[in-house]
């Protein structure tokens, strides 16, 4: 599918808008990641070779036997790759070990009293100093450790001071190498995987020292590389149209994937430092917020009601927890929606078949912005088997949503007719109708996306979506059945 290469540009730029601001944030809160040591790393990963299906990894990971995953700390996504990695690969290899670096090698005996179930979880974490030597969330690094347990992986802790020291960062990498070194030399028909912050891993880093030491003993290593989410190679992925990859291959024997965006990212750095600066765990999610939904208004064209606007929106308990940027873009686009057509808090009474179109573009238009800030989102398909199987056997209705939520076809009347007839039948099946309108607003959001990023509608025309009051009777489904001409 071809995107205008005007419109590639003008939504990266909004993206990198977000995340130029969550930076700007975190420098002000103190952070400092501008060292030579992780420039060194950036450097080496500013272009890539080509898009690569996620199962080339597995197959490169398969003829290794040293293979490092890059960790960004704050990410929880980035763990838990790293354990779905280690469960794919124990399907396709036996002997394989783990080291990891929340873990220091001095307290591995604890670590192995842990997983033989010898000790308790939190006393594990309180005699390795969990909190205090490392601070990170356990539950992202927790599912490494299940995943090694229920697969009877070994696992070694890798780390050692001093930890916190930019600058004896190379004193650290070697003590680590040591113990990677020593792993590998005590079984090398053995595979490690060594889960590591990322910025150890450029090529003149831990790997290299590794590689000395593994040469003055003898042992050769064929080595993987495997990181996560690199800034450089996502923006060109979004800027050459290719928003649905999941990885690429940067080099011989060195992969990048991609399960979260740099705005997610960033947040997530974000978060992290405000919890060790104010040592709460619950997260504040308001500046991010403020940030987006600023964003998302000046994209609409909306930015002359910003104020007015942003002044109505609230911050609740909903926004503790992880953040999911798609759910958070929704829920920004319904709040702007609802206050375009005057109805923040003061809903206007409906026919319920056009309350129910209205509930279909709401999350059309959420959907919509939820793709401008995170073009690899989908789910729609794995919604629509659970909205047809709730159907049951109803031919007509169902060839009408397939129809629907294909964004290659144009449905005709008697599909509109057949949708019709199927809500006024089932309205009382609330559930099913909440269902049904997410699933086809969402089908509509994409519809919308595919032709905005295609040019065949603009900004303005989005606008005039979001002011439309949609409060003559008939006119929702009206609407809806509009856009499906696109």
């Amino acid at each position: 599918m071809t995107y205008s290469r005007q419109r590639l540009k003008e939504v990266t730029a909004l993206k990198r808008e977000a995340v130029r601001r969550i930076q700007n944030d975190i420098g002000e809160i103190g952070a400092s990641p501008s060292q030579k040591y992780i420039h060194e790393f950036t450097r080496e990963f500013q272009t890539f070779e080509s898009v690569v299906a996620p199962a080339e990894i597995l197959e490169a990971a398969r003829r290794a036997n040293l293979i490092w995953i890059g960790d960004y700390h704050a990410l929880t996504r980035s763990q838990t790759y790293a354990s779905g990695f280690l469960r794919e690969l124990k399907t396709r290899k036996n002997n394989i070990a783990v080291a990891v670096e929340p873990v220091f090698a001095r307290n591995q005996e604890v670590l192995s009293r842990w997983m033989a179930g010898k000790i308790s979880e939190q006393e594990f974490l309180d005699r390795i100093h969990y909190r205090e030597e490392w601070g990170c969330d356990w539950e992202g690094y927790k599912t490494i450790f299940e995943a090694a347990g229920e697969l009877h992986i070994p696992i070694y802790g890798a780390d050692c001071h001093p930890r916190n020291d930019m600058r004896s960062i190379s004193r650290r990498d070697l003590g680590v190498a040591r113990r990677v070194a020593r792993l590998l030399a005590n079984d090398p028909e053995q595979t490690l995987v060594v889960i590591f912050g990322e910025s150890h891993l450029a090529s003149n880093h831990l790997p290299r020292r590794v590689r000395a030491i593994l040469g003055r003993k003898g042992i050769e290593s064929k080595e993987l590389f495997v990181v996560q989410n690199i800034d450089a190679l996502y923006w060109k992925l979004q800027e050459t149209g290719f928003h649905q990859a999941r990885a690429v291959r940067v080099r011989e024997g060195c992969y990048c994937v991609f399960n979260a965006t740099p705005i997610e990212k960033y947040e997530s750095f974000r978060q992290y430092l405000h919890k060790c600066i104010e040592e709460d765990s619950c997260g504040d999610w308001t500046v991010l917020a403020q940030t987006l939904m600023e964003i998302m208004m000046n994209f609409l064209a909306l930015d002359k009601h910003a104020a007015s606007l942003m002044s109505l929106l609230e911050f609740d308990s909903a926004w503790a927890g992880e953040f999911e940027l798609g759910n958070a873009a929704e829920e920004f686009a319904r709040f702007i929606h609802q206050a375009c057509r005057g109805e923040l808090g003061k809903p206007v009474e409906r026919a319920p078949r056009d309350q129910f179109f209205v509930n279909v573009i709401e999350h059309g238009l959420g959907y919509f912005c939820s793709k401008v800030l995170d073009s690899s989102r989908d789910g729609i398909e794995s919604l629509a088997e659970r909205v047809l199987s709730q159907i049951g056997r109803n031919e007509q209705l169902t060839r009408a949503i397939e129809l629907l939520i294909d964004p290659r076809t144009r449905p005709g009347a008697q599909h509109f007719v057949a949708l019709r007839s199927a809500i006024e039948a089932k309205a009382g099946n609330q559930k099913m109708m909440r269902m049904l309108a997410q699933l086809l607003g969402y089908a509509l959001g994409r519809r919308l996306y595919i032709a905005y990023m295609q040019s065949r509608i603009s900004r303005k025309d989005i606008h005039a979506l979001f002011r439309d009051p949609l409060n003559r009777p008939l006119r929702p489904l009206e609407c809806y059945r509009e856009l499906h001409l696109l």
